[in-house]
């Protein structure tokens, strides 16, 4: 199987982004961030390419000064 091809819990998919656990479930619960809701209400599974959407869909040019 190929690692991108599994499903990450919230802490895997913070590590992913390095962001905490807690950015993960904020993005989640915003609407940001794709995400399956298995189990009970709090444990998440979030595909890898969905968490790269995310970053992209977040990221902003850098000013850099001279």
């Amino acid at each position: 199987m190929n690692v991108d091809d599994r499903w990450l819990t919230r802490q895997e998919g913070a590590q992913r982004a390095r962001v905490s656990e807690a950015t993960i479930g904020r993005e989640v619960r915003a609407g940001r961030l794709r995400a399956a809701r298995v189990g009970g209400r709090r444990a998440l599974r979030l595909k890898p390419e969905w968490i790269d959407i995310w970053l992209e869909s977040t990221a902003a040019p850098i000013e850099v000064r001279r």
